[in-house]
C-alpha cells in the first residue's frame, strides 16, 4: 500500500502540473476552477504517451525525468497546486474523514490480486507491450485480445515506473479517488440535501469495486462519461463556452480508452447542433481537434490490427498491410464475443435472443433485467414527478440518446461494463426523482458503508495480507512460465491449469500454447515475426 501511495503521488504530480499547464493555454488562465484539472493532466499526459508509442517504449528514466519536470514546473508556478489543496483544506471535517477512509480501502484493494478475467489475458500485457517497444506493428496476431490496444494501457504504460522489481498497474484506483474528491468537492455538507442525480453517486460506488483493482479501461470511462452527462445537462440550456470545451475533452479522453464512449460523442454533436451559432467561430479548431484524435485513434487500430475502424473490417481491401489480422479469425472472434456477451442478433430469433440475455447466469441475471426495468420506468418516473417531455429537458435528450446507445451495444456486444454509465445514470436518476430530501443523506450514507465494508472483505478475499501494507501483491497470479517455440517465434505462457486465453505477466511475447495449437490445427495459421521490418502476422502453414 505504502509504495503504491509514492507512486499515485508521482502521478499526481505529472496529472497537476500538465493539467495546470494546459488550463493555462486553452483558457488563458482566466477559469479558477480546479474541477477538471487532473482529469486535463491525466489527458494531456495520455496524449505525450500515445505520440512517443509510435517510435518508443518507455523507461525508468522517461517517468523518473517527466516527474522531475513536473515536480519542478509546480515550484515554478505552484498556482493550481494551492487551489488543489486548498479545496482540500476547506472541506468540512466529514467529508475529509471520508476521503481519508475511501483512500485506505481503495489502497488496498489495489495493493491485491485483480478480480477480472482481462486482466490475465490482455491488461497486463498491453501494458507490458506499450512499456517495452510501443505500439508495434501486427500485435493482434499474436492474441487476438492485443487488437483491443486501450489508451488506458498506454497512460498506465507512462505512469507505473516499470521495472523488474516495481511494476504497478494501480492507475485505476488513483482515478477513482480523483472522482471521489471531485464528488465531496462539488456535493459540499451543506449541498447534500439537493436532489441532484450526481449526488446520489455514493448508493453505485459498491458496483465499482470489481473495477478498481486492475487496469480496466472500463471504470475511467463510466466515471468520465458521468462527468460528461453532468456537464451536458448543466450546459444543455444555459450553454457554457468553457465547459463545452471541457466535454470536448472528456469525451475524446475517454474515446481513446475505449470506443464505447460512443455515447459521450453523440452529446457532443447534440450540443453543437444546438449552439452551432455560437460555436461558428471556433468551428475549424474543433474539427481539427476532432480529426487529431481520430487520427491517434484510426493509426493505432491499423498499426495494431490492420484494420483502420477495428474491430470492425470497413475499408479492409483498400488498406491491407501485411500485418493484417486474417478475416476468417476476425469472423470468429466477432462470432465468439457475441456469443459470449449475449448479442440478440446472435440468434435466429431476435425475440430469443433478448429473452437469453435476460436470463444470463451470474451477475448478469440480476443486472441485465434491471436495465431493461430502469429504461421503462425512468420515463414514467419523469413524467409523475411532472418533469417536461420534451426536447428541451436535458434528462430526457440523455434518456433518448442512452436508449438510443443500449439498442445499438445489444446488437454488437451487451456486456454490463459496455452499458455502465447509461445504468448508473438511469439508476440514480430515477432514484433522485424518488427520493425525498429527508432521505437523500441516508442513501449516500449506506452506499459509502457498503462500500467500505465490501471492498475491506473483498480486497481480503483476493489474498490481501498484512505484508501488503507495504508491498502490494504482484501484477498476476502466476509465477512460474513455460517457453516454447513455433517457427521463428518463441513465446511464453503460464505453468499450470489456465484458461485458453491468459498469459500473465509471461515475458513478451506472450501468448497460450493450447491457443497456438487451436488456431494451427483448425485454420492452419501460426504467428511469426518478420525479422527485417519487425511486424508480427499470421503464417499459413501445412497442417497435413
Amino acid at each position: 500500500m505504502l509504495l503504491i501511495l509514492i507512486i499515485w503521488l508521482t502521478n499526481l504530480t505529472i496529472a497537476t502540473a500538465l493539467g495546470s499547464l494546459l488550463q493555462m493555454i486553452i483558457f488563458k488562465n482566466k477559469p479558477q476552477t480546479i474541477d477538471y484539472l487532473l482529469y486535463n493532466g491525466l489527458f494531456a499526459y495520455m496524449l505525450l504517451i500515445w505520440l512517443i508509442t509510435y517510435f518508443t517504449g518507455f523507461d525508468l528514466y522517461f517517468q523518473m525525468t517527466s516527474f522531475i519536470l513536473s515536480f519542478i514546473y509546480l515550484i515554478l508556478y505552484p498556482k493550481y497546486l494551492k487551489a488543489l489543496w486548498q479545496s482540500f483544506k476547506h472541506f468540512p471535517k466529514i467529508n475529509k474523514a471520508i476521503f481519508f477512509i475511501t483512500a485506505s480501502v481503495v489502497l488496498m484493494l489495489s495493493s491485491a490480486f485483480s478480480t477480472l478475467p482481462d486482466n490475465e489475458s490482455y491488461y497486463i500485457q498491453t501494458i507490458q507491450w506499450a512499456n517495452a517497444q510501443g505500439l508495434i506493428k501486427g500485435l493482434i496476431n499474436i492474441h487476438p485480445f492485443l487488437g483491443q490496444f486501450s489508451g488506458w494501457h498506454i497512460l498506465q504504460a507512462g505512469f507505473n515506473f516499470q521495472t523488474n522489481l516495481l511494476i504497478f498497474n494501480d492507475l485505476n484506483g488513483l482515478f477513482f479517488l480523483i472522482f471521489v474528491f471531485y464528488w465531496l468537492k462539488r456535493f459540499q455538507k451543506a449541498e447534500f440535501n439537493q436532489t441532484y442525480w450526481l449526488g446520489l453517486f455514493p448508493v453505485v460506488m459498491p458496483i465499482l469495486i470489481f473495477f478498481i483493482d486492475s487496469p480496466s479501461p472500463d471504470l475511467p470511462v463510466a466515471l468520465l462519461s458521468l462527468l460528461v452527462f453532468d456537464l451536458f445537462i448543466r450546459n444543455y440550456q444555459q450553454f457554457n463556452l468553457q465547459e463545452f470545451i471541457e466535454i470536448l475533452m472528456l469525451t475524446a479522453f475517454s474515446f481513446l480508452i475505449k470506443p464505447t464512449a460512443v455515447i459521450n460523442l453523440f452529446l457532443v454533436v447534440i450540443l453543437w447542433w444546438r449552439y452551432h451559432r455560437q460555436l461558428s467561430r471556433m468551428f475549424l479548431k474543433i474539427v481539427s481537434f476532432g480529426l487529431f484524435i481520430a487520427g491517434l485513434w484510426l493509426s493505432k487500430n491499423y498499426l495494431i490490427t490492420g484494420y483502420l475502424f477495428y474491430p470492425f473490417v470497413f475499408l479492409s481491401d483498400v488498406f491491407k498491410p501485411a500485418w493484417q489480422y486474417p478475416r476468417e479469425l476476425m469472423g470468429l472472434m466477432a462470432q465468439l464475443g457475441m456469443q459470449e456477451n449475449g448479442a440478440i442478433n446472435a440468434h435466429f430469433s431476435l425475440l430469443k435472443g433478448f429473452g437469453d440475455w435476460l436470463r444470463q447466469p451470474g451477475i448478469h441475471q440480476i443486472v441485465n433485467p434491471l436495465m431493461v426495468v430502469l429504461l421503462l420506468i425512468f420515463p414514467v418516473v419523469f413524467i409523475s414527478k411532472k418533469q417536461k417531455v420534451s426536447f428541451s429537458n436535458p434528462y430526457w435528450i440523455l434518456y433518448l440518446t442512452g436508449l438510443l446507445y443500449f439498442i445499438i451495444i445489444l446488437f454488437i456486444s451487451p456486456n454490463i461494463r459496455f452499458f455502465l454509465p447509461v445504468f448508473i445514470f438511469l439508476a440514480l436518476g430515477v432514484k433522485s426523482f424518488l427520493s425525498r430530501t429527508v432521505f437523500y443523506k441516508y442513501f449516500n450514507a449506506f452506499g459509502w458503508v457498503i462500500f467500505l465494508f465490501g471492498g475491506i472483505y473483498w480486497a481480503i478475499h483476493q489474498h490481501w495480507q498484512f505484508k501488503n501494507l507495504l508491498i502490494p501483491q504482484p501484477v498476476s497470479v502466476f509465477s512460474r512460465y513455460h517457453t516454447e517455440t513455433e517457427g521463428n517465434l518463441q513465446y511464453h505462457f503460464p505453468q499450470g491449469q489456465n484458461l485458453f486465453w491468459q498469459t500473465g505477466d509471461a515475458p513478451l511475447p506472450a501468448v497460450h500454447f493450447n491457443q497456438i495449437n487451436y488456431f494451427k490445427t483448425r485454420f492452419g495459421i501460426v504467428p511469426q515475426k518478420n525479422l527485417k521490418q519487425n511486424y508480427y502476422y499470421s503464417k499459413p502453414v501445412n497442417i497435413n
